[in-house]
């Protein structure tokens, strides 16, 4: 019986230890034409100031409230002003997503959805969020594509 509680003890610990460990992770890396990166955890992002967005995607059902770092306020922490934002997902997927763009529609990145963090089975544990139930011209599949889910890098060109 105390083999067992041990045991259920180690594994509550490390599970504990998994957790913090992965608080301090790098979830997204930056990158400039310069080469210079910059590396993000959670808890940077979270930092930072936070916006959100109240939408529907076509990949959920209902509006969710998306909360995170909206783009403008990461350029601005970068003191950067690309023309374009190529966004890579964990699964190699990509896509280039004009800055006039983001801008234009105060995109964020989503750390969290209904108050959650995200994760990658829900699309996390960052996803590019755009308002599509306030702007209908943006329910086309050209701006679905700019809404990388799971995204890891961002290379600003």
């Amino acid at each position: 019986m105390n083999t067992w509680r041990n045991s259920l003890a180690t594994l509550a610990l490390l599970a504990s230890t998994a957790h913090a460990a992965a608080a301090d992770d790098v979830i997204l890396t930056v990158s400039r034409s310069t080469g210079q990166a910059h590396h993000f955890t959670l808890q940077q992002l979270a930092a930072l100031p936070q916006a959100s967005i109240t939408t529907a995607t076509p990949w959920t059902t209902g509006k969710h409230l998306y909360r995170g770092v909206a783009i403008s306020t990461l350029l601005q922490q970068l003191r950067i002003a690309p023309q374009t934002l190529k966004v890579h997902a964990l699964n190699d997927f990509w896509a280039r997503i004009p800055t006039t763009v983001a801008l234009q529609y105060q995109a964020i990145l989503a750390t969290h959805v209904d108050g959650q963090p995200m994760n990658r089975r829900n699309k996390g544990p960052l996803w590019i969020i755009l308002p599509l139930s306030e702007h209908p011209e943006l329910n086309h599949e050209k701006y679905h594509n700019y809404m990388v889910w799971q995204a890891r890098t961002i290379e600003a060109e």
